[in-house]
């Protein structure tokens, strides 16, 4: 798997550029496992209908995690990387098979790097924050979701392009939709995973 850090990594932050207007909200993933704390959504009714649906696939996304259940996950993949992935996610050793799964054998970065199965098993609060914009340049809508332990990192957390970057490789996983005929899209790979620096927009929250 390869990791973009120069000219791919354009893609993945494309919302540094284009996203202009932002909606967020945070929705307690309580129910996904037993020590979880319910926590309440009080802009919940007020979300649009876009920004709840990829909150929706969030949660099931995020029980795809939990419940190590590949084949729900490359459901969710770009289609022009699922076969591929599907090959990466059957060797428990490949990058992105421990970029998802297992933290003890990722290679890259100092240390600090943890697989999106222990940040979201290990929360004690997990939450989803979506964030969808809209870009004046291609007319397109965009969403990101972030997946994090609310009892660990707040919003003020979030909105904050140095601590995405600096903190997201061990308590933060997101990953970059578009909406397309009503539908999102994953435009980054499973979970941003080319994505070294910082999760992907994270300039769009400021």
């Amino acid at each position: 798997m390869k990791f973009c850090a120069g000219a791919n990594y354009g893609a993945c932050a494309l919302g540094a550029l284009l996203f202009a207007v932002n909606i967020s909200c945070g929705v307690s993933l309580a129910g996904l496992r037993p020590q979880a704390k319910q926590t309440k959504s009080n802009n919940a009714s007020a979300v649009p209908t876009a920004s709840r649906n990829l909150y929706l696939m969030g949660e099931k996304i995020s029980r795809a995690v939990l419940d190590k259940d590949i084949p729900t996950l490359l459901a969710y993949d770009r289609a022009d990387l699922r076969s591929a992935d599907e090959v990466s996610l059957k060797n428990t050793k490949s990058d992105l098979y421990c970029y998802i799964f297992d933290s003890d054998c990722i290679t890259w970065g100092s240390g600090n790097w943890r697989s999106v199965y222990e940040k979201l098993s290990q929360a004690h609060q997990l939450e989803i924050k979506v964030s969808v914009s809209s870009s004046p340049y291609d007319r397109q809508t965009y969403g990101n979701l972030f997946f994090y332990d609310a009892s660990a990192v707040s919003e003020k957390d979030l909105r904050s392009r140095d601590y995405l970057c600096k903190e997201g490789p061990g308590n933060i996983t997101s990953w970059k939709f578009r909406l397309e005929n009503g539908k999102w899209k994953p435009v980054t790979p499973l979970f941003d995973s080319e994505t070294r620096a910082c999760p992907s927009d994270v300039q769009g929250n400021e």
